[in-house]
């Protein structure tokens, strides 16, 4: 009984933390007793956790929509670096927080639903093994390329042409890819 109520507070005390970090592609729900996946969470992209409800967790999610695409929400305004996609016959409500101007973004805040699993408080050492992965795996057949020589729109596929010569694990593909996007316009250090 102890090791119970020991393991309950422990779970508690992570998903109460402010920020939580998806550590592979998560399912995202539109409620919390849903069944029927509407999209999905990359991992590395903070959300803040509301409440728990369930096996399920409600968040919310700050990003940019293009208004011509608006199941899709990004990590930053004008780069497409996903942070949380959806069906196009799921697409949610979101909040405008500030309306994109003279060709820019709007600024949005999502709320939904992913299972409690693979959540981490700590986005560092997430990059740190997908910089690790990159470095080790990369550079095999050639060169190893600095981050910064792509930018966020080229990484994914040039990522994805080489991934199938490498030793990287599927499930790691978009760890890394997000890692490399993030670490080319300077927000990793």
């Amino acid at each position: 009984m102890k090791k119970l109520i020991l393991a309950s507070l422990l779970v508690s005390s992570t998903l109460s933390a402010s920020m939580l970090y998806p550590t592979d592609v998560k399912p995202v729900y539109l409620a919390p007793d849903s069944k029927d996946i509407a999209g999905k969470l990359l991992p590395t992209n903070g959300i803040d956790v509301i409440e728990e409800s369930g096996d399920k967790i409600k968040f919310s999610l700050k990003g940019f929509v293009n208004p011509a695409a608006s199941n899709v929400i990004y990590y930053s305004n004008g780069e497409r670096i996903i942070a949380l996609s959806f069906a196009k016959t799921k697409t949610p409500k979101y909040e405008i927080i500030k309306k994109g101007e003279t060709g820019k973004w709007d600024e949005v805040k999502v709320i939904a639903y992913t299972t409690k699993d693979n959540l981490e408080k700590d986005l560092k050492p997430m990059l740190d093994r997908a910089k690790q992965t990159y470095q080790e795996s990369c550079s095999i057949c050639h060169h190893l390329h600095k981050e910064s020589q792509y930018n966020p729109n080229q990484w994914p596929s040039l990522f994805k042409s080489m991934l199938s010569r490498t030793p990287i694990d599927k499930k790691d593909e978009w760890l890394i890819i997000q890692y490399l996007q993030k670490a080319s316009k300077g927000d990793v250090k």
